[in-house]
């Protein structure tokens, strides 16, 4: 990974900045981008902090133009984008007898349109230097959980489009993975063992997991050790998935 280039979109949180850390200390250049700039500017300090070079950006990340122009200036200024890392997540979830058309929008443009604008402006400078790797990060509630719907809908589509994508772009050098993320500390709370109990109970492995834990599948999606591997769905979630007939 050293002296590529990561862009990582929707990256303003733990699991964004635990991403760009791990990438960094395995050499490559970070650039984040997100909509907040406070939180922008926090994770990009974080990452700094930990001896990363990173800088970032907020733009509106559903915004075709303000897109294509972040992804033109990231180009110009550090020569290529290797790595395109697609970690928003939008979480809205409710009862479908209380959802909205808007909830419904809501969750499918949040969710969705940005991992589209992203790599349609991204993948032509990948296509041009026959070389890149593109990870998603959905969320394990796509398997289907009650109250759900908008939001398992969302990430059922990044299913479909990494898979689609892959086989697109395999002739070009260019690999497409997702990672499924299962019920991650985000925050990193300390938990009492009541509450630990009753967060794990359907995780084999018992405990929650940490944002390194994605982190560290993406560094695998990120590196060339991955160059055989593309269209491939990879559960983080301590065996959770296996309680489902779908874990595909």
């Amino acid at each position: 990974m050293d002296k590529r280039v990561a862009l990582i979109v929707g990256a303003a949180d733990p699991i964004g900045e635990a991403i760009g850390v791990r990438l960094g200390k395995g050499g490559a250049s970070i650039i984040l981008v997100d909509t907040d700039p406070e939180k922008v500017d926090a994770t990009v300090k974080k990452i700094a902090d930990a001896g990363v070079k990173v800088e970032g950006k907020a733009i509106d990340i559903k915004d075709a133009a303000q897109v294509e122009e972040a992804v033109e200036d990231i180009s110009k200024r550090f020569g290529s984008i290797d790595i395109l890392i697609n970690a928003e997540d939008y979480i809205n979830c409710k009862p479908i007898s209380d959802a909205s058309v808007d909830d419904w929008v809501g969750a499918i443009n949040n969710n969705l349109l940005p991992i589209f604008l992203f790599s349609r402006y991204v993948v032509p400078k990948m296509q041009a230097k026959k070389y890149g790797r593109i990870v998603n990060i959905s969320e394990i509630t796509y398997l289907g959980m009650p109250g759900t719907s908008n939001y398992a809908a969302a990430k059922s589509g990044i299913f479909g489009f990494t898979r689609s994508l892959a086989l697109e772009l395999a002739k070009d050098g260019i690999t497409v993975n997702t990672v499924i993320k299962g019920d991650i500390n985000i925050e990193r709370k300390e938990l009492s063992e009541e509450e630990l109990q009753k967060a794990t109970a359907a995780i084999p492995v018992k405990r929650l997991g940490m944002p390194e834990d994605i982190a560290y599948a993406v560094s695998y999606f990120a590196s060339d050790t991955s160059n055989y591997t593309t269209g491939q769905m990879l559960f983080v979630c301590g065996g959770k998935s296996m309680y489902s007939s779908m874990s595909i």
